[in-house]
């Protein structure tokens, strides 16, 4: 390889500058406008493949590199040609970031490297509006309309479809003064009615254009509102549109300047789609430069996001389609297809009623065939009238045979009726019940007279037997009354309770109170001479007195031991009540002090003996002595006192206050009397409960007496009961008894009478009533033959006849009547489903016509329709698509794409598959990297971009590699660069990413004021 060959494919901004003392190494510089771009190291040393790559960048590029400033040592590039360097060595130094980007390359792929290849400008075809005319000679406009489907498919069935002009505005033919082509976006002002952000409102741009900032201040915005100036609408937030006026911008057209400003003009649009992109123009139409807009100029996150998180082949090439076809295409495309299946369903649903209106011509084909033989339903109906008036009918009666019969069989349904019922009576004819109703009336009448008599003979007995009553009841009163007063000491029945409680009371208590007496101790004061009251005030006084003697011996007693030691105090006190102890003791044995054992006389000895030994101790022991005999004598008196009042305490309780004036020694006297009556109220108490028990034995009762006595009294209040008045008590029996038997003779004499009444009845009844129930019998009997009367009496209202016609001729005529009747209905019904089997094939005729014009509109929209989804699939554009644009695709993506495993693409079976280098080995879409996929996504878009002949020169992209490596991006950046150099294309790049903004500043900063940048940010509130 000679450096001829290197110079011959150099393009004209490359120059080689110096080279390696060997010569292998050269060193070029990339220029623009006399700026530099980039600095080369080709490596030309073709055989050596032993590269140590630290080392050589050492020795041939560290120097160059460290001497260059800023932004340049971003754009440094090393190219080792050779042939044949082993795939994974060939990887490892691209790979390799150190200093520069590094390629390994053949003569050839230097060549395709260097050159930049230039579009061809010749623009797609555009599908979308070739199926748009296809759809409106089909009448099938609202397919690309925004009608719904469930309005759109039936007005299209009915020949009813709205046309374009009524779809859209009318436009006559593009506007001329939207013909120009639009080198540049030179400035762009947002009115204060356009979106809350960018804050920024005013962008001067200039050839190349960085918009930074973090999401939400307004990147998107700023996109979308060029979007919207040049384009009118925006493709993702379709129809959400600004006021008029919100957005102005100018141009550089023709190195003039154009102004502009977002108006909602569909013919301004339109004529821009027209020019820019050939899209069909019709006069009218909806403005779709939006769409044509996305496809070739503005590439926006989205396509790059929904390829980075899909790995789906199937919706990879959805996405892919999109970038190539155009998201038209994708929403014009589902409308067919769901017009097509809706229309489809129609056809279906038209075919199924057709064969339903077939079946049912041919079932009513059948039912006339059925029908051939039937008799006239007319002469049927003249025989029916002519029995109706031999039957003498009354009822409702149909005139024609069109008349309604309704209410005439109800009225032979009621007169049917009355006809069985009066059968099932045994009825023959009216007159035999009339008959029979005046019989039983009469022998109710008689039965009436005999029962009057016997209610008065009865009401005679009830009277005699009332005065039997009374009587005995009288005689029964006036025996009861005898039984006490043939035995006077019965009456005592009416007291003897009371007083046998009265003296039961008395005995009880005498009882308590001598048995209360005889509790008491009185033993000392019962002999005594005086009352209570001179007793009490004698102990009382005495008491007072020894009190006061017993209180001034002990104060001496105090005074004596004062004057004492207490020592000799306390043995003498020991001494003195030592032998009180001693005497008090019978069986002692030992002192009670030491316990020491000594007989009870050792010890009284020595009391004695110690006790007499001073005059003090005397003194003590005398007063002592008196002391003990003064609480004795206090003792004494108070139990005296206590049980004499206790003993007038009793006696008041019994006794009156005179009785106890007497001395406490005559007391005892009045309680002898006492006991003296105790003894004969308990001899009287006995003598009163024989004679009750005694009574009672005999059967009498304080009850019956006092109940016998209230009665007597009240039937006889001027004879008392009592002994006396016995003889005048059994007179009144007498009498009672006389009425008795007077009375009984009566009864017998009526109950002779009734006997005669009763057999009189009989005969009358002669059996064919029950003697207990007749009235009853009869009466249902006359009610029974009443309601035959009554069915006759109704039945004339249907029928003419005479008392004396038999019902069961009736019957037999109103048979034959109804059996004529029912064969006019049976002839009429089967003449009716004649004419309606005629009448449904003429509706099935009428219908299945009426379907034809319906039948054949959707026959035709499925041909047209189908024809679009067959031969203008999905798949088979991408494949033409991706026919005549491979070459540039894959030129393309094989210039963005780092590290360059990938030689070419290609589309086919609905799959986008690359081809690896060297190898040939397929590789599917779905296999490749993030960055792999959004190269490829941007492969395309600038494929696009670079056919526009008469299209904006400008190219817009929104956040596009986001999710792509850094090898990637700087690959991507070079394209780009490239591109700017070698196209009149305007270039504005948004980003979120402060990497990716750094990364296209280093790239582009070489173009001076031909580089804007502009960093949005958001003021904090």
């Amino acid at each position: 390889m000679t450096l001829e060959n290197i110079k011959e494919i150099l393009p004209s901004d490359f120059t080689i500058t110096s080279s390696s003392e060997t010569g292998k190494q050269l060193y070029l510089n990339q220029k623009y406008k006399d700026d530099m771009v980039a600095k080369y190291i080709f490596d030309i040393d073709y055989e050596n493949e032993d590269i140590n790559l630290n080392e050589f960048q050492e020795k041939y590029l560290s120097k160059d590199y460290f001497n260059s400033e800023g932004n340049l040592q971003w754009n440094y590039y090393l190219i080792f040609l050779r042939n044949g360097l082993p795939s994974a060595t060939k990887r490892d130094i691209e790979k390799d970031e150190t200093y520069a980007r590094k390629f390994v390359f053949t003569l050839d792929e230097l060549k395709d490297y260097l050159t930049y290849e230039k579009a061809s400008s010749a623009a797609e075809e555009n599908i979308v509006e070739k199926w748009k005319a296809q759809l409106t000679e089909a009448d099938l406009q609202e397919v690309f309309s925004n009608e719904n489907y469930v309005d759109a498919v039936p007005r299209y069935i009915d020949n009813k479809t709205k046309g374009v002009e009524v779809l859209q505005p009318v436009d006559s033919k593009p506007d001329e003064t939207q013909n120009f082509v639009l080198d540049e976006v030179s400035s762009l002002k947002l009115n204060d009615d356009y979106r809350d952000y960018p804050e920024k409102r005013n962008f001067e741009f200039s050839k190349v254009n960085l918009i930074s900032g973090p999401n939400g201040v307004g990147k998107t915005s700023l996109m979308e509102a060029i979007e919207l100036v040049i384009t009118g609408n925006n493709a993702r937030n379709e129809n959400d549109l600004p006021n008029p006026g919100a957005i102005v911008a100018k141009y550089d057209v023709d190195l003039d300047e154009k102004e502009d400003a977002f108006v909602n003009s569909i013919p301004k649009f339109k004529a821009r789609d027209y020019y820019w992109y050939n899209t069909r123009y019709s006069q009218r139409g909806s403005n779709t430069l939006h769409h044509s807009f996305n496809r070739y100029n503005f590439y926006n996150s989205d396509s790059a996001y929904h390829l980075s998180n899909n790995a789906s082949s199937n919706d990879l090439t959805t996405y892919l389609s999109a970038i190539a076809l155009g998201t038209e295409f994708g929403a014009i495309r589902d409308r067919v297809i769901k017009f097509r299946d809706r229309i489809s369903k129609k056809l279906d649903k038209f075919n199924d009623t057709t064969k339903r209106e077939e079946a049912i011509k041919a079932k009513a084909n059948d039912q006339k065939e059925r029908l051939k033989q039937i008799s006239d339903p007319e002469e049927v109906f003249q025989k029916f009238l002519t029995e109706v008036k031999q039957l003498k009918w009354k009822g409702f009666l149909p005139q024609t045979i069109n008349d309604e019969t309704k209410k005439f069989e109800e009225d032979y349904s009621v007169a049917f009726s009355l006809l069985n019922s009066i059968i099932h009576s045994k009825a023959v004819k009216e007159s035999d019940v009339l008959k029979r109703i005046s019989n039983l009336e009469t022998l109710k009448s008689q039965l009436k007279t005999l029962a009057v008599n016997k209610k008065e003979l009865n009401g005679k007995i009830k009277e005699y037997q009332k005065i039997v009553v009374e009587s005995e009841s009288t005689l029964t009163r006036i025996d009861n009354a005898l039984l006490y007063l043939k035995k006077p000491k019965s009456f005592r029945i009416a007291t003897i309770d009371e007083d046998i409680k009265t003296l039961e009371k008395k005995v009880n208590k005498i009882e308590t109170f001598l048995s209360e007496i005889e509790a008491l101790d009185i033993s000392k004061i019962s002999a005594n001479n005086s009352t209570f009251q001179e007793f009490n005030n004698t102990q009382d006084n005495l008491l007072t007195n020894k009190k006061n003697e017993l209180k001034r011996s002990r104060e001496q007693l105090q005074v004596l031991k004062n004057a004492l030691d207490k020592i000799n105090a306390l043995m003498i006190d020991i001494k003195y009540y030592g032998r009180e102890y001693i005497e008090a003791k019978e069986n002692l044995d030992a002192c009670p002090l030491c316990n020491t054992p000594h007989t009870k006389a050792e010890l009284e000895a020595k009391v004695h003996t110690q006790y007499n030994d001073k005059e003090s101790a005397k003194s003590i022991e005398i007063f002592n002595k008196n002391i003990s005999e003064l609480e004795k004598e206090i003792s004494e008196i108070n139990i005296k006192l206590e049980q004499s009042k206790s003993y007038e305490k009793l006696l008041k309780g019994y006794f009156t206050e005179e009785d106890l004036k007497v001395k406490i020694s005559e007391v005892q006297p009045l309680l002898d009397t006492e006991k003296s009556q105790l003894a004969i109220s308990k001899k009287e108490l006995d003598q009163l409960k024989n004679l009750s028990l005694d009574l009672r034995l005999e059967g009498y009762s304080l009850d019956d007496f006092l109940k016998l006595k209230n009665t007597l009294s009240s039937k006889y209040p001027t004879l008392e009961f009592k002994a006396e008045n016995k003889s005048k008590f059994e007179d009144l029996k007498n009498n009672a008894q006389k009425k008795i038997d007077t009375n009984r003779s009566e009864i017998e004499k009526v109950n002779e009478q009734l006997s005669k009444l009763d057999e009189a009845i009989r005969e009358l009844l002669d059996d064919n009533f029950s003697q207990d129930r007749y009235n009853e019998e009869i009466d249902f009997q006359i009610k029974e033959y009443q309601s035959y009367r009554d069915y006759f009496v109704k039945l004339r209202t249907y029928i003419d006849f005479t008392k004396d016609d038999f019902i069961i001729e009736m019957r037999h005529s109103l048979e034959s009547l109804n059996k004529t009747f029912s064969t006019f209905k049976e002839q009429k019904v089967k003449f009716e489903e004649l004419t309606l089997a005629n009448n449904l094939i003429k509706e099935a005729d009428s219908r299945i016509e009426k379907l034809k014009p319906k039948k054949a509109r959707a026959t035709s929209a499925l041909k047209v329709l189908n024809k679009i989804i067959l031969e203008d699939s999905e798949e088979k554009v991408l494949v033409d698509f991706f026919q005549k644009n491979e070459n540039e695709i894959s030129e393309i993506f094989t210039s963005i794409h780092a590290p360059k495993e990938f030689s070419r693409l290609s589309f086919s079976s609905n799959k986008i598959v690359l081809y690896k280098k060297d190898l040939e080995q397929e590789v599917p879409i779905s296999q490749i990297s993030t960055g792999q996929r959004s190269a490829l996504a941007l492969s395309i878009f600038l494929a696009l971009n670079k056919k526009l002949a008469k299209g904006p020169n400008l190219i817009i992209f929104d956040d596009p590699v986001t999710y792509t490596d850094d090898l990637n991006i700087l690959s991507f950046l070079d394209y780009l660069r490239s591109m700017v150099i070698n196209e009149s294309r305007q270039l504005i790049f948004a980003t979120a990413s402060n990497k990716i903004a750094r990364l296209f500043e280093k790239k582009f900063d070489f173009l001076k004021s031909d580089f804007q940048k502009f960093e949005l940010s958001r003021s904090i509130t």
